[in-house]
C-alpha cells in the first residue's frame, strides 16, 4: 500500500460528483485492503467520518514504519546523490555494505539464521545429524538449497 496513492484519492473521495467518488472508493479498496466504512453513496457526514478513519489510520502506519526504522538505525534507504562522483568500485563497496546490514536486519527480524549454504535468504530447513540417538549438528539452509541435490 502506498500512502501517496491513498492520499493522492482524497479529493475524489471528497467530491461533489458521485461518480468520481465511486470510482475512488474502488481504487481506495483496492489499495487499502480494508473496509473503514467510506460509501461513495453515503450521506456526506459518514464519508467524512471514514476519511478521518482513514487519515488517522495512515498516520499510524506511518508512525510504526518510523518506529521500525528507528530500530535499526544503521540501515538506510540508498541516497542515488550520495553515490555522485563515487567511482563504479566505490558505489559496488557501499551497496554491498548496504546489502550486509539488510542481511543482518532481515535475519534479527524474523528470529532466524541466513542459510548456511547461500548467505542470501532466511534457514527455512533444519537438518540434524543423530548419531546414537544424539544429535551432533545442525545444518540450516533455504528451500531453495535444500531441493539441491547433494
Amino acid at each position: 500500500m502506498k500512502r501517496r496513492s491513498v492520499e493522492e484519492l482524497f479529493p475524489a473521495l471528497e467530491s461533489g460528483d458521485a461518480f468520481l467518488r465511486l470510482a475512488a472508493e474502488k481504487r481506495l479498496r483496492a489499495l487499502l485492503l480494508h473496509d473503514f466504512g467510506f460509501r461513495w453513496d453515503g450521506p456526506p457526514g459518514d464519508r467524512t467520518a471514514a476519511l478521518e478513519r482513514i487519515k488517522g489510520w495512515l498516520a499510524e502506519a506511518a508512525r510504526k514504519e518510523k518506529e521500525r526504522l528507528k530500530a535499526f538505525p544503521g540501515l538506510a534507504a540508498v541516497d542515488l546523490q550520495s553515490l555522485k562522483g563515487l567511482s563504479p568500485a566505490e558505489v559496488e563497496q557501499h551497496l554491498q555494505e548496504l546489502l550486509g546490514k539488510a542481511k543482518a536486519v532481515l535475519s534479527s527480524a524474523a528470529g532466524r539464521p541466513l542459510c548456511e549454504e547461500c548467505g542470501k535468504r532466511l534457514a527455512t530447513v533444519e537438518i540434524v545429524e543423530v548419531r546414537q540417538s544424539r544429535a551432533r549438528g545442525v545444518r540450516r539452509i533455504c528451500d531453495p538449497c535444500g531441493e539441491k541435490p547433494l
